[in-house]
């Protein structure tokens, strides 16, 4: 896949969307191949591929958040067959990019998605054509770019997002209300992952050249102080992972 968080302007000629069989259970040492490709008209700001328990879409639902502001959704079927495969366009960020989107690991159907305008859209894919869409307060509300969602590894119902004023609100969408609010760093949160096996651990980085760190918060004792500070890196922190199979190993 192509894809490209600027803005738009003059130049938005369109995105492109790829599937390729990577050849991971074949001896042939070839190169990965496209299998499949589509054209979108404007370009990608991010990107996911959720499992589906629907019959109607055994290789899942693939979406796309777009600079142009809306959330598209494919069937990756439909790709690899040459098929129509686009399912629905979401339209709820306004005219800004859609920078944040990760799926639900709990309940693969539900997606929450994050446009500079500052709003979070939670979406439920139980019927991909026909989504249904929700905010986490219950209705509309804008704040600093949402640059990053990050669904709970314990808790379906928890969902963090965090915004480019380093702010990270921890949303209950089942009271439809802020659960917390960290106040991680002055700068735009880079990257954030929850415990894989502590639902109440957060880590979040920063993408400070100044002040590159990471932050472990506990939130059960406070949402002022983290648990602990890392260092290690000279300049801002790109990205981070913990290990879903050991966790007491994180890695930045």
């Amino acid at each position: 896949m192509s894809q490209d968080s600027g803005g738009i302007g003059f130049d938005d000629h369109g995105g492109e969307l790829d599937l390729y069989d990577l050849n991971m259970t074949s001896s042939d040492e070839s190169a990965p191949a496209v299998v499949g490709t589509i054209k979108t008209a404007t370009r990608f700001a991010s990107i996911g591929w959720t499992s589906s328990t629907n019959a109607n879409y055994p290789l899942g639902i693939i979406a796309g958040g777009m600079i142009d502001g809306s959330v598209q959704l494919w069937d990756p079927r439909a790709i690899l067959n040459g098929e129509e495969a686009l399912l629905a366009t979401i339209k709820k960020h306004g005219h800004g990019a859609v920078k944040a989107l990760e799926f639900n690991k709990m309940e693969p159907h539900m997606l929450a998605t994050g446009g500079s305008e500052g709003q979070v859209v939670i979406v439920d894919l139980s019927n991909p054509k026909q989504p249904l869409t929700s905010f986490p307060s219950g209705e509309p509300s804008k704040g600093a770019e949402v640059t990053l969602v990050a669904w709970n590894s314990q808790v379906a119902h928890i969902v963090a997002a965090a915004g480019s004023d380093g702010l990270v609100t921890v949303w209950d969408l089942k009271s439809q209300r802020p659960w917390c609010a960290l106040r991680a760093d002055g700068s735009a949160i880079s990257a954030m992952a929850w415990n894989p096996t502590e639902g109440l651990h957060l880590v979040t980085a920063s993408v400070d050249d100044r002040n590159p760190i990471l932050k472990l918060w506990d939130l059960r004792a406070s949402t002022t102080t983290p648990l602990a500070t890392m260092q290690g890196h000279s300049e801002g922190v790109l990205a981070l992972a913990w290990c879903p199979h050991d966790d007491t190993l994180l890695l930045s």
